[in-house]
């Protein structure tokens, strides 16, 4: 008995206090028609409070910079609650500046960043950051001959089903919160997606866990997935909400290595 007790103990700390504050940097290597290498990196569902550690959030902004990113994209849900939380408004923007991109930093909202009076200070935030939000919108970067696409939250927003309906380059990416959406576009147009919003399901138990997922991330929990010719990646992101705890998934940052296509190679070959 004595013995279990201390195994609970130890998988309760563990939840609370070790997972939650590790960080894991995946990497994914993709090929695409580019017209030279570029690096991206992805963060997503950081669900933060005013409690939130500024120390570990300094530790996770050197994480990022360290990756020399071209490009850095944030998949959503910047904060858990907005309307309790509405002192983040200011705290928040200069520790979004400090994180760093040789070409641009763009953003597209989730559901925490409609709710709770956040749709009216989400993209202003952003914006004091240095980040460009897309809302059904795409950018083309014609010198890597890539464009992004960035899908206004399925569940909260008013999403538009047609962006993804043509090619403005050789190569495209779209970035949507929820991943299950890509069920319901035309992806002939799109090499990659990244998404978010499932926290990997946050505390990991066999068979519970997907009885347990968000709507909007029930048919992709977590991990790359590779339809014909296209990639789809789902992060498990940062925070925590509804319970403050981890389990079998660690915060993580995605870094993307995109390489030009060469003749041997197809285009969505992908590796972790």
């Amino acid at each position: 008995m004595a013995l279990l007790v201390l195994m609970m103990l130890l998988l309760f700390i563990d939840m609370v206090w070790i997972e939650p504050r590790r960080l894991v940097i995946r990497h994914l290597h993709c090929i695409m028609a580019l017209r030279r290498p570029i690096t991206v990196v992805q963060f997503s569902d950081t669900h933060f409070h005013t409690r939130f550690s500024r120390r570990l959030l300094n530790k996770r902004i050197k994480a990022i910079n360290d990756c020399h990113a071209d490009i850095v994209i944030f998949s959503g849900d910047l904060m858990d609650h907005y309307d309790h939380d509405k002192d983040l408004r200011t705290v928040l923007p200069p520790y979004l500046r400090r994180i760093h991109a040789k070409t641009i930093k763009l953003a597209v909202y989730g559901n925490h960043d409609i709710g709770g009076g956040a749709k009216y200070v989400y993209a202003d935030m952003m914006k004091e950051g240095g980040f460009h939000v897309l809302c059904n919108e795409h950018i083309c970067l014609k010198d890597v001959d890539l464009c992004i696409m960035g899908i206004d939250d399925p569940l909260t927003g008013y999403e538009d089903r047609t962006i993804t309906q043509k090619r403005y380059q050789s190569s495209q990416i779209l970035i949507s919160h929820e991943p299950d959406i890509i069920d319901h576009l035309p992806l002939n147009n799109i090499d990659l997606t990244i998404s978010g919003h499932t926290h990997g399901g946050q505390i990991y138990l066999p068979l519970i866990t997907q009885a347990l997922l968000p709507k909007g991330g029930r048919h992709y929990r977590k991990g790359c997935y590779v339809h014909q010719d296209h990639i789809l990646y789902v992060t498990s992101g940062w925070g925590m909400t509804r319970v403050p705890l981890r389990f079998a998934n660690p915060p993580e940052i995605v870094v993307y290595h995109l390489h030009p296509i060469n003749k041997t190679d197809n285009i969505a070959s992908t590796s972790i």
